[in-house]
């Protein structure tokens, strides 16, 4: 019997259950996956298409405790206190503003649920072995969330998931990773608009050398992670025509079939002109325009030079975009030539 989205199940009989990573049901589900990218570079849209299938249960903002160096790197390391660590989870993890907007996991995390959570971390925390305090702290906020909705996949967004996979492969050595690649142009473009010109970067040039300096930050991650857990896709891939397969590769990376439900989200929230493709050119002159892409070709080729796995999507993504010339006339054969003549005669 099949349920109405696609799947092989009919409603959610693990609703109200608890359960955990080890004992879930859909075993063949990857329990833990982390969406990643430079920012600004679609990993939102895509958690967000993962999470309409009906095992999925994708976390709607970034958590960042686990990735940010103030978070379970520098725990993990010894260059943060658990007092420390635990005011920035009381602080801007939990409700702060960034780039105007407010933010954390207040807005999903009943208060309750979130002190009992740090207490239990508190008590069990040892820095001498610090790795089975940090997992089950992400488990007791995160995992709790997808057990109540009886999903038997967990999908969290991130940014900086790829660049921290050491940390998180350590932690969570059943988890997956997908790096989000789009078009540094956009991208940085992107970002420089967020910011509002208040935090850097704040020029078009300073974009550019940001989205670098972060696409080379996860490169160092992403060559530490197995080949067969992580997957790399552009999201101009995704959602430029003919659409489907990379949205469905990405679904069965996972372990989970493209559902009704994702079908729906794909085909009416995700396309080129929602991803505002080409954004990078608004209010800029034609020789500022030609600038910006010199400097971002030179950008490419370096990143080739030096062997980064996303230097390909890039540039595939560049010369897709290119204008196709137009077609040289066909030369003309001696028929044409003799069927000249006999006209004129």
């Amino acid at each position: 019997m099949t349920a109405p989205d696609g799947d092989p199940h009919v409603g959610k009989p693990h609703v109200g259950k608890v359960y955990g990573i080890e004992d879930r049901p859909g075993q063949h589900i990857t329990p833990v996956t982390f969406v990643g990218g430079t920012g600004r570079s679609g990993t939102h849209v895509v958690a967000r298409l993962l999470g309409r299938h009906g095992r999925l249960t994708s976390i709607g903002v970034e958590c960042r405790f686990h990735v940010e160096k103030e978070g379970f790197p520098g725990l993990l390391a010894g260059t943060v206190t658990k007092d420390e660590f635990l005011e920035r989870m009381r602080g801007f993890w939990w409700k702060g503003k960034l780039t105007g907007r407010e933010r954390g996991m207040h807005k999903f995390i009943p208060p309750e649920r979130y002190e009992a959570a740090l207490a239990e971390f508190d008590r069990t925390f040892d820095p001498d072995a610090p790795d089975a305090a940090c997992r089950n702290l992400f488990l007791d906020l995160l995992w709790t969330r997808a057990m109540e909705k009886g999903s038997s996949g967990l999908i969290e967004q991130s940014c900086d998931t790829i660049a921290a996979a050491q940390v998180l492969m350590r932690l969570f050595p059943e988890a997956k990773f997908i790096h989000v690649i789009r078009d540094g142009r956009d991208a940085s473009a992107s970002r420089v608009s967020q910011t509002r010109g208040r935090n850097y970067p704040r020029t078009r040039g300073q974009g550019l050398r940001w989205f670098e300096k972060r696409l080379r930050r996860i490169e160092e991650g992403a060559r530490l992670i197995p080949d067969e857990k992580l997957m790399q896709v552009s999201l101009e891939d995704i959602l430029r025509p003919p659409r489907h397969e990379d949205a469905r590769a990405v679904a069965r990376f996972v372990g989970v079939r493209f559902s009704r439900k994702m079908r729906r989200f794909f085909y009416g929230q995700m396309d080129l002109s929602q991803a505002n493709a080409v954004r990078w050119k608004r209010g800029l002159s034609k020789r500022r325009q030609k600038r910006i892409e010199r400097r971002y070709v030179a950008m490419i080729e370096s990143l080739e030079r030096d062997g980064i796995s996303s230097a390909p999507y890039l540039r595939a993504t560049y010369e897709a975009r290119l204008p196709v010339p137009p077609s040289p006339p066909e030369p003309e054969t001696n028929e044409s030539l003799e069927i000249g003549v006999r006209r004129e005669a």
